[in-house]
């Protein structure tokens, strides 16, 4: 008898627990639901500059379902933190926005998609392969980007073509204690200075019929030692000063202190507010074997949480918020370029001279390598370009990143 006691008050003790660990959804108002289970909300997080766009374009998504949407900002590189203490605590998002797979998929905080093929091939080339992991489709992609030039023509009147044509306007231009130069761009982001190592042939990882090896690592190769010399190089002519950021870049270039620098789209709709006629864009010049330095594709796209209770009614938001008059709004709010080949390969898009730059650039841009392995490049990469623009010899500092890349590899993702 005491035994059966024991038993039922253990049951009992069991049952609590989980009622009391369960998700928790009240904070997003996804516990109330209609009797066929359609949520009353929905919580999408988005970046914050971005919010008063995607609030707008969600007003349709409830005109048409009758689903409220919750919009939250949140800093992009908070959410993957957040979201693995708030998704099993069931106060995440149902979807949120981020540049890639990267380890999303190894610590379980996103789920797969079910999308018709016919939806998938409406996105640009190679976009959805970048929110995608292991033949699983995460996300839907709203975004596609890479790097290229602004210049400022009433200082630069003609873009530079080769590396040495930009070297040319720094050395005319530059008075670094007046804060004027003729190029910048903050050198110790691997994001923006990757890009003179991969022009003069280095890879991230090694790679054979589109199979990442993450333990053939290749940012000590030879063409990375060429790039970062050239990197260095500028920092001892003079160049470029020491721990700069893209927000001093930007506002020394909109003050007209700065004759071209390198940014992305999304800083587009501002620099043509600030500068209006004066602005120009154009591909990043020739390196000197004569290729052009090759950026990142970037894709940023509506993931989904692996902690949403309503899978199916978040992926139905996800293509909502990336069908074609989504994105075309988005554009014109944000300057971000659309990830849709409908509006990219428009007769207006491609008119657009602003546009142009980067459209040439998207031609010797390349994706991220879809693997969770990248999280572990982005800071010995940072560490290594700090000692590069130091002065830190060239070779030994990316057989050191080489080294602590390789052990993180080993630690975390193998």
């Amino acid at each position: 008898m005491m035994k059966n006691k024991l038993a039922i008050l253990s049951s009992i003790l069991v049952l609590m627990f989980l009622v009391a660990c369960g998700p928790d959804r009240a904070q997003n108002s996804n516990s109330d639901t209609s009797e066929a289970g359609v949520p009353e909300e929905l919580l999408v997080w988005t970046p914050t500059d971005q919010a008063p766009a995607v609030e707008e374009i969600v007003k349709g998504f409830t005109d048409e379902t009758g689903i409220a949407v919750k919009v939250l900002p949140f800093a992009m590189d908070k959410q993957e933190e957040a979201l693995s203490l708030d998704g099993p605590a069931g106060k995440g998002p149902d979807l949120f926005f981020q540049p890639g797979i990267g380890s999303l998929a190894v610590k379980g905080l996103v789920r797969p998609m079910e999308v018709d093929q016919a939806i998938l091939d409406t996105y640009s080339e190679g976009s959805v392969e970048a929110l995608s992991f292991e033949g699983e489709v995460y996300g839907l992609p709203a975004v596609v980007e890479s790097l290229a030039l602004y210049y400022n023509k009433d200082l630069v009147p003609e873009a530079p073509e080769t590396i040495a044509d930009l070297e040319e306007i720094a050395e005319s231009l530059t008075d670094m204690p007046n804060n004027k130069f003729g190029f910048l761009y903050p050198a110790i982001d691997f994001y923006f200075s990757f890009p003179f190592m991969a022009g003069y042939g280095a890879e991230i990882f090694g790679q054979e019929n589109d199979v990442y090896d993450t333990s053939d690592i290749g940012i000590a190769s030879e063409g990375a030692q060429q790039g970062g010399q050239l990197i260095q190089s500028w920092f001892e002519k003079g160049y470029l000063p020491q721990g700069i950021t893209m927000d001093v870049v930007g506002g020394l270039f909109t003050q007209g202190d700065v004759g071209a620098i390198i940014n992305g789209p999304w800083a587009l709709k501002e620099l043509q507010e600030q500068l209006g006629d004066k602005l120009g864009t154009a591909p990043l010049p020739k390196l000197e074997n004569g290729e052009h330095p090759i950026t990142f594709l970037g894709t940023k796209g509506w993931m989904l949480s692996e902690f949403t209770e309503y899978p199916k009614e978040a992926t139905e938001l996800a293509i909502y918020l990336t069908n074609e008059e989504s994105l075309n709004y988005y554009f014109a709010e944000t300057g971000e370029m659309p990830a849709k080949s409908s509006i990219l390969s428009s007769e207006e898009f491609q008119n657009d001279p602003l546009l142009t730059g980067f459209a040439t650039q998207l031609e010797h841009a390349k994706p991220f390598p879809p693997v969770p392995a990248l999280s572990a490049v982005w800071d010995p990469m940072a560490n290594a370009l700090t000692f590069i623009s130091e002065g830190d010899d060239v070779n030994e500092t990316l057989e050191d990143a080489k080294e602590a890349i390789s052990q993180e590899i080993e630690m975390n993702y193998e």
